[in-house]
């Protein structure tokens, strides 16, 4: 009995069988139920270090290797960079038989170079997969970026899997059990930071591209090439965007990214010294810097030819030796007064955090999240932004410099003037003097206006009055002129009607002063009306009847077409009846002239038209006055509201309707008066009044 307890055989095939056993009895570390869609197996499963890379799977699933696999204690196991292979050791049951759920086993990094999974079948053989970026997409089992094998069915007894990692970069098993639906979900979530950061990327590029053409400034170019290396270093290569892109890079895709890393650090330098002029305000810190540039240069251009774990670790080291710098530099230039530094400071700032923080995710010193996930999108996109400000603060901060050189040359200009030509500087301020008194006395013109108007107008009235009752005279005279005798009746006649001839002149120009004053006493009296609700198409409509059908009716030897288009949806309007009544009379009679005049030009077949529209919305109501009649001349446009100018004959306007107009509208309601005319052609006169105006001031007052 002894000598068969001591064969080695025997030995052996009773510890393989405590093993299974063991095995069996052991409950599986994770069981994929219907609950849920994913399964992470971080922290159920047992991690292995094979330092010398050289253990098999035989050995490692032997029970003397059991007690070297140890529990991770993180969901996102991570081990930096590392030459050892790594052996992770976990069983699952599947209960899940659904037909319709097709489970995964993934490994969702795709920087991975050499990834071999192992099923163990009930009878201790092994079922072995492999993937990686070693490996062609052909041959793969699931053509994915990451590592994906199809889960093998369980039935009622837990299968126990061993997945065998090594890699040249760095270190991480983030494996899970999910569903392919769930697989190809959280894939297309994964690119959604990607995107958000690659159209930051864009827009900055854009803008600053269009800038740099436009400014000819060296930083901008700089700053450009900087976004585009580092965005595809940050954005292909560091979250390994690029094996979606190029599935079948290999191992070339591995030595090439260190290198956008490289010119990245490049231009990042050189745009820092061009940006805070490092060779004039810190030519010390400036020639450190050209000596990371020159060997960054060095690095990307052997990037492609040195292992990809010498060209990652290179760019590591040289990463530590910028990031002090580039804090140390815009402190230093800041202190010298150049305020666009601190924004630079800033951005390198949240890269730098961001570039502390990683090694510390990379190596499982920081739990894993989605935050810490995206630090380098994050940090990255937040610099460049805060670069993009530092330019534009630039800009801001030359401006004012262009501005103090221009005001400290203008004040050495007006000290060499007061001292050369103090004379002729004191004439000139004693002219502006006069200039000012001037100007104050005709601002004060407008408040004697009325009170002028007031006092001619009695005279006036004397005047035309007389006038009248001189004509009344001279008629009967020359009735009583015609009794006498003839050779005394011709003189007479003659004196008479010369007599009448002066007193009807009188009576004109008595009249055409009447008309201006009554036009001064319009304009600078202020007649206060009553605001009221009311309907502007009736109001129109009156005006309309008043000026066609009253006074042009009687004036004028033939018709004019007048076309109402008033909205009948327009609510009733806040205004002064009397004062808007005014304003429409105005514009009216001016239309009606308009194409009176033109008729008297035009050939046979003009129809003198005037349109009338209404049209409400957007809080506002809007009136048209539009005719076909000779149009306002381009030199008289800029003067058309001014008091006292205007286009007509003598003695056909005094030029102040448009003018009392344009203030009852624009300072009386708060409204709008423009106009747009094509001289020969007609002119529009737009009024644009508030639904709930702001009551102003009468209009008349001070104009």
């Amino acid at each position: 009995m002894v000598k068969y307890l001591g064969s080695p055989k025997l030995i052996a095939l009773f510890l393989f069988f405590i093993h299974v056993s063991a095995a069996l009895a052991a409950p599986p570390d994770v069981v994929v139920e219907g609950t849920q869609d994913i399964w992470y197996v971080g922290k159920h499963m047992s991690v292995l270090e094979d330092e010398s890379g050289a253990l098999t799977i035989e050995e490692v699933s032997r029970a003397e290797f059991a007690h070297r696999f140890i529990r991770s204690p993180v969901d996102l196991p991570k081990y930096g960079f590392s030459r050892s292979a790594y052996w992770v050791r976990f069983s699952y049951l599947k209960k899940d038989q659904s037909p319709e759920r097709r489970w995964r086993l993934a490994v969702r990094d795709p920087n991975l170079e050499h990834v071999d999974v192992y099923f163990q079948r009930p009878g201790g053989s092994f079922d072995v997969r492999r993937a990686g970026v070693l490996v062609p997409w052909a041959e793969r089992e699931i053509p994915h970026r990451d590592p994906v094998f199809h889960l093998p069915e369980t039935n009622t007894e837990p299968l126990t899997v061993y997945i065998r990692v090594q890699t040249s970069s760095i270190v991480a098993i983030p494996a899970a059990i999910l569903t392919s639906d769930r697989l190809i979900q959280e894939n297309a979530d994964r690119f959604i930071p990607w995107w958000i950061y690659v159209g930051i990327l864009a827009s900055m590029v854009l803008l600053n591209t269009i800038l740099y053409f436009f400014l000819k400034d060296l930083a901008y170019l700089y700053y450009i090439l900087y976004i585009i290396f580092f965005g595809a270093f940050i954005g292909l290569a560091f979250k390994a965007v690029g094996h979606t892109y190029f599935p079948e890079a290999g191992t070339w895709w591995a030595r090439l990214w260190p290198a956008f890393g490289h010119l990245g650090c490049i231009f990042g330098a050189l745009f820092a010294r061009s940006f805070l002029h490092t060779h004039r305000t810190v030519p010390r810190l400036d020639r450190a810097v050209l000596v990371l540039v020159a060997v960054s240069s060095i690095s990307a251009a052997l990037a492609v030819f040195v292992p990809a774990r010498v060209s990652q670790i290179t760019l590591s080291v040289l990463a530590l030796m910028y990031s002090p710098l580039m804090f140390i530099v815009p402190i230093a230039v800041w202190r010298r007064g150049f305020q666009p530094a601190r924004f630079f400071l800033a951005g390198w700032s949240m890269l730098g955090v961001a570039g502390i923080l990683v090694p510390f995710v990379n190596n499982g010193w920081v739990p894993n999240n989605i935050f810490t996930q995206h630090l380098m999108l994050t940090g990255s996109a937040v610099e460049m932004i805060l670069f993009a400000l530092a330019l534009a603060n630039r800009i801001s901060e030359a401006k004012k410099e262009n501005e103090l050189a221009r005001r400290q040359a203008l004040e050495g200009e007006i000290h060499r003037l007061r001292n050369i030509e103090l004379r002729q500087a004191n004439e000139e301020i004693l002219r502006k003097q006069d200039q000012l008194v001037q100007a104050e006395k005709m601002a004060s013109l407008g408040k004697l206006t009325a009170g002028v108007a007031h006092e001619i107008k009695n005279p006036l009235n004397f005047i035309n009055n007389f006038s009248l009752s001189l004509l009344e005279m001279m008629d009967e005279l020359l009735q009583e002129v015609k009794s006498l005798p003839a050779d005394k009746q011709a003189v007479l006649e003659m004196l008479t009607s010369d007599c009448r001839q002066s007193a009807q002149k009188i009576a004109e120009h008595g009249g055409r002063a009447n008309e201006i004053v009554r036009g001064m006493l319009d304009h600078a009296t202020a007649r206060p009306g009553e605001w009221c609700r009311t309907n502007l198409n009736r109001l129109i409509e009156e005006h309309i009847e008043l000026v066609h059908d009253g006074t042009w009716s009687q004036r004028s030897g033939f018709h004019v077409s007048v076309e109402t288009l008033l909205d009948p949806g327009l609510s009733p309007v806040d205004v002064v009846p009397q004062e808007l009544g005014r304003v429409l009379l105005n514009l009216l009679n001016n239309a009606f002239h308009a194409v009176g005049e033109q008729h008297k030009r035009a050939p046979n077949g003009y129809v003198p038209t005037i349109r009338v529209s209404t049209h409400g919305g957007d809080g506002h109501v809007e009136i048209r006055i539009k005719d076909n009649g000779t149009g306002i001349p381009a030199a008289a446009r800029e003067r058309i509201f001014e008091p006292f100018f205007t286009t007509k004959p003598p003695g056909e306007g005094v030029g102040l309707g448009l003018s009392l107009s344009y203030g009852i509208i624009t300072k009386r309601h708060a409204g709008t008066l423009e106009f747009d005319s094509t001289e020969h052609k007609g002119t529009t006169f737009v009024i644009t009044l508030p639904l709930l105006p702001s009551r102003a001031a009468p209009s008349g007052a001070g104009a």
